[in-house]
């Protein structure tokens, strides 16, 4: 198959398949996974593809970009603002789901101890910008609900962020290569570097007038770029795209955030990401999934026990049962970050094809089946939501 027929192809389907899928509230960056799943049926692989090595590059260069915009898109400030409540919230509910899936990745999936937690940290966290619109649509968003589910899925950018660390870290010691020293080195500067852009912001304001939004745009990628050159002395690009994301967005004028963001958006979503959800689902082996069900179950049915038996838990004499059980099933629902965890330590040969295939089918399940009960449950119990008590 032609490079250029795959890729119209998987555009072709994001915006067709995409729109269908978003209408039954399911993120229409599923659709080119989807298709990635269809074309492993099928038995199309990377072999069948001329220019293979371009397209893994492009797809690879996908997982980068997001995890830059899951640095850029972390805002410390707005985070230290969440109440009480929501910090205790989510410490347990993520922290509860985490040990339980870890317990069900070691056992069943076979896999060490640190592994299996990496693992069930990454599928944890919660995509919030899924329930965002089911929220905005029942004008539940600037209600206390709709605060507490925003706040902890906003909250846990914090466990992403560790979790993406660990991860990489562990891939780097696993591989034999790197220089000690020189991974010490890059990694301290790369910290370094995020440090000096967080702080040159505040020296910025003074000395210099607000720069085009174009000309941000060009820095903000020539970052990323050296970021990621200086990540690859120690085996973490990764790392460096993370980093990078974060002393953007501090580096960056607050008037011209939003003009910034919307195009690293566009490049990132628009066209990268759809890429990389593709090779994420050419990379499923759909056959093992089918004749071993049990990982892919267990990882799907524990998560939600444990989130919904957490929210009930945490909830206890601030929210009623209904309003814990939907706090829970809203917050089952996954999205782009367990994938890229999981497909960095497919890359890494941390994990193997079978525990692979089991997490990405699980976090598909969690996405196609959580919005939908969770919108129906929201409808049904809409008049509970709306009297929460006043101190959370």
């Amino acid at each position: 198959m032609e490079l250029f027929f795959l890729l119209t192809l998987v555009y072709l389907v994001s915006i067709t398949l995409g729109n269908l899928l978003e209408k039954i509230r399911i993120p229409w960056l599923f659709a080119p996974l989807f298709l990635g799943l269809f074309l492993g049926v099928i038995n199309f692989s990377f072999q069948n593809l001329k220019n293979a090595e371009a397209f893994e590059f492009i797809a690879n260069l996908g997982m980068l970009f997001l995890l830059f915009m899951i640095g850029f898109e972390l805002e410390v400030k707005e985070i230290l603002k969440l109440g009480r409540f929501i910090f205790l919230a989510m410490f347990f509910i993520i922290l509860l789901d985490a040990a339980l899936g870890s317990v069900v990745i070691h056992f069943i999936g076979g896999v060490d101890w640190l592994i299996a937690i990496i693992c069930a940290l990454s599928f944890a966290t919660v995509g919030e910008a899924v329930l965002a619109p089911i929220l905005d649509e029942f004008k539940l968003l600037a209600t206390r609900f709709g605060a507490i589910i925003v706040g902890i899925g906003t909250l846990d950018d914090i466990f992403e962020v560790f979790t993406i660390l660990l991860a990489t870290s562990f891939i780097g010691i696993k591989k034999s290569g790197p220089d000690p020293f020189m991974v010490m080195l890059s990694l301290s500067f790369l910290f370094f570097m995020t440090f000096a852009m967080i702080k040159f912001k505040k020296v910025e304001r003074k000395l210099m007038k607000t720069p085009d939004i174009e000309h941000l745009f060009i820095v903000s990628l020539f970052i990323l770029f050296f970021f990621l050159l200086i990540g690859r002395y120690a085996e973490s690009e990764a790392i460096g795209a993370l980093l990078a994301g974060i002393g953007v967005r501090n580096f960056i004028p607050r008037e011209a955030l939003k003009g910034t963001e919307e195009g690293l958006r566009l490049v990132v979503y628009g066209l990268l990401a759809p890429l990389f959800f593709l090779w994420v689902g050419m990379s499923v082996r759909l056959d093992i999934v089918f004749n071993s069900p049990l990982l892919t179950l267990s990882i799907f049915l524990v998560s939600v026990i444990a989130k919904i038996s957490a929210s009930i838990l945490a909830g206890f004499g601030k929210l009623s049962l209904k309003e814990s059980l939907l706090l829970g099933t809203g917050l089952s629902v996954r999205f782009s970050t367990g994938l890229v965890v999981a497909q960095l330590l497919l890359k890494g040969g941390i994990i193997q094809d079978d525990l692979f295939s089991a997490l990405v089918a699980a976090s598909a399940l969690s996405t196609i089946f959580v919005p939908i009960i969770f919108g129906f449950l929201v409808k049904r119990w809409r008049d509970v939501i709306d009297h929460l008590p006043p101190n959370l």
